[in-house]
């Protein structure tokens, strides 16, 4: 990414959250420590296929209404663009 190019949302969040991550590692090194210990414990006792499962079921019940949205902007994009031509030759 060059650096006039502006960062997207989704970059800010992730660096953010990164961003948050490490102050609170300096902070509280104890605390940052038990709850990676927390969280790896809890991936080694659930079973992958539930973390799978639950991860696919969840994006994929997102993407359903994320492309129809989708669909219907490009729809409107369409028929707009269509649209604009019609009316620039009925006023010449």
């Amino acid at each position: 990414m060059s650096p006039d190019t502006p960062a997207k949302p989704l970059e800010d969040f992730v660096r953010d959250i990164l961003h948050e991550a490490e102050v609170t590692l300096r902070r509280e090194p104890a605390k940052a420590v038990a709850m990676a210990f927390g969280i790896g414990l809890l991936f080694h006792v659930l079973p992958k296929r539930l973390i799978v499962s639950t991860a696919t079921t969840t994006a994929l019940t997102l993407l359903k209404p994320a492309l129809l949205t989708f669909g219907i902007v490009k729809a409107a994009e369409l028929v707009l663009s269509q649209s604009k031509p019609e009316a620039h030759s009925s006023h010449e």
